[in-house]
């Protein structure tokens, strides 16, 4: 072997073992490519595990639809709300368990779902196959998992069955709120404190039929709303509650359209919400009818105690005519008639007998006289209020007390009635000074402009302000007071302890009911 050919030997022997060397290389690089595989791939097995069973336990249902809406997949959550298995839902429209009224609802979004590729959502109502109804809320978006891959939809859906029957229970219980609401001529009202924003319902308006138009949705307006005699009080009634934060219940009048009256009962109460500020909810309820019914039931009470004591009052009077009439015409005939049998026995010898039984006579005829004109004057009848509290005066003053009277504003002579009633006043007072004042002196005014105002005055005793039982009491000042609510009067007792009484009772003549019967 020449040198040329084992050199050349040589050189091949080398070049093998390097590519022995490389090729142990590359089996050894392929073989760390197979464990990083490997590896990978257990790690994708185990994500998939996991992912699986994130997607079959989810609480959520979960499905995957082609873009024919054909279901590919589903969990065990979305099995459950249509209560069948997955082999009957999987290769079927998802269309096909739904509710027909839905249908359209469904073909929208899906169609929006695969012409934008964005997020889309709605409600639905699933077809069960027991019949049951389950409400879901429905998102979804289209996806791309590859550049290779067909377009996948993944839908979720949340069960809000719930949720739904409960909107479905408020808006049933709403719709009788506003029912009996309407019934009840009642509207609803809100105030939130914090802003003092008022709301209310067009209810409201409508009933209470009071302009809307400017109406800003603020408490102060709302205030200026109501009837100008009652918004200070209102205004108060509110502002009370909301600082105690105390119920609301308070009883107003509104104005309408016509200017006409309108009577409402507001109420309501504060509500406390987490995470929300308090605020007042009430009614506001029409009560017009229902205050006129109340106000002709008052007045119908009112007219029958009227007749009660109208008819007490005419019995008394006729009783206080019978017996004076019998005083004047018997009592007192006889009285004279002996006086006059007396005289006719008058001699010499008796004289002062005579005289003595005689001047009991006179004090006799002169105390009859007195208690017929107590009961029944007949001057009142026949010469008017006038001469009838002159003669009052005349006959009841003494040398140890003056009674005075004055009357002023009676051009015409009233009824009858009316006369009797301020005599009978004038009456009682004046008995009264005399038995209880101490007083030497009485003073009665009598006048008339709108009203007609009886005034007795003594200057007696009187009594302290702090002592109100002293004030005189009894079947007389009843009799007055009422003879005075006969005339929707008044009646005021001002007194001070050594400076005499002053009493005053003021009677509306203007009266065409039944007490001008009297």
């Amino acid at each position: 072997m020449t040198k040329q050919s084992a050199n050349h030997k040589g050189d091949k022997s080398s070049g093998d073992v390097y590519l022995l060397q490389q090729l142990q290389l590359h089996q050894a690089e392929l073989e760390m490519q197979n464990d990083e595989l490997r590896l990978a791939n257990e790690q994708l097995e185990l994500q998939q595990l996991k992912f699986a069973g994130i997607y079959d336990l989810a609480p959520i249902g979960y499905f995957i639809l082609d873009p024919e809406g054909i279901v590919n997949e589903v969990n065990n959550a979305g099995m459950n709300m249509l209560g069948t298995t997955k082999h009957r839902i999987l290769n079927k429209r998802l269309h096909s368990f739904l509710s027909p009224e839905y249908a359209d609802r469904y073909h929208f979004f899906f169609r929006d779902l695969i012409r934008t590729k964005t997020k889309q959502s709605c409600l639905l109502k699933l077809l069960t196959e027991n019949a049951s109804e389950v409400y879901v809320q429905v998102e979804g978006i289209a996806i791309s998992p590859a550049d290779a891959m067909p377009l996948q939809c993944d839908i979720a859906m949340i069960d809000v069955t719930e949720r739904v029957n409960a909107d479905k229970n408020l808006i049933k219980t709403k719709e009788r709120l506003e029912l009996a609401l309407e019934a009840s001529a009642s509207g609803t009202w809100e105030l939130e404190p914090n802003t003092m924003t008022f709301h209310l319902d067009d209810t409201n308006f409508q009933i209470f039929a009071i302009e809307n138009k400017e109406f800003d949705d603020k408490y102060q307006t709302f205030i200026n709303m109501v009837h100008p005699d009652d918004r200070t009080r209102v205004d108060q009634h509110f502002r009370k509650s909301l600082n105690q934060q105390s119920e609301i219940d308070v009883v107003c009048r509104f104005l309408n359209y016509a200017g006409s009256e309108c009577f409402a009962s507001i109420r309501g109460h504060i509500i406390h919400e987490e995470n929300q500020p308090d605020r007042f909810i009430g009614i506001m309820m029409d009560i017009t009818e229902k205050r006129r019914i109340e106000q002709e039931s008052a007045q119908l009470k009112h007219d029958q105690q009227t007749a009660i004591a109208l008819a007490t009052l005419a019995a008394e009077e006729n009783e206080r005519k019978r017996i004076s009439d019998a005083l004047h015409d018997g009592v007192s005939q006889l009285l004279y008639g002996i006086r006059i049998r007396l005289s006719a026995l008058q001699t010499e010898d008796n004289l002062p007998e005579v005289n003595g039984v005689n001047a009991l006579l006179d004090a006799v005829i002169d105390e009859t006289r007195n208690l017929s004109f107590q009961l029944a004057p007949a001057i009142l009848t026949d010469f008017g209020l006038g001469a009838t509290l002159e003669e009052l005066c005349t006959r009841l003053s003494t040398e140890h007390m003056t009674i005075t009277g004055k009357l002023s504003g009676f051009a015409r002579r009233f009824s009858l009635d009316i006369e009797i009633c301020i005599f009978r006043i004038i009456q009682e007072l004046v008995n009264n000074a005399m038995k209880h004042s101490g007083a030497s002196r009485i003073a009665i005014d009598v006048h008339k402009n709108k009203l007609i105002e009886i005034n007795v005055t003594d200057n007696g005793r009187g009594f302290p302000r702090t002592a109100p039982q002293q004030v005189p009491t009894g079947a007389g000042l009843t009799s007055i007071r009422n003879r005075v609510n006969l005339y929707n009067g008044t009646l005021k007792i001002e007194s001070n302890a050594g400076s005499g009484t002053s009493v005053t009772a003021t009677l509306s003549y203007l009266r065409t009911d039944k007490a001008d019967s009297i």
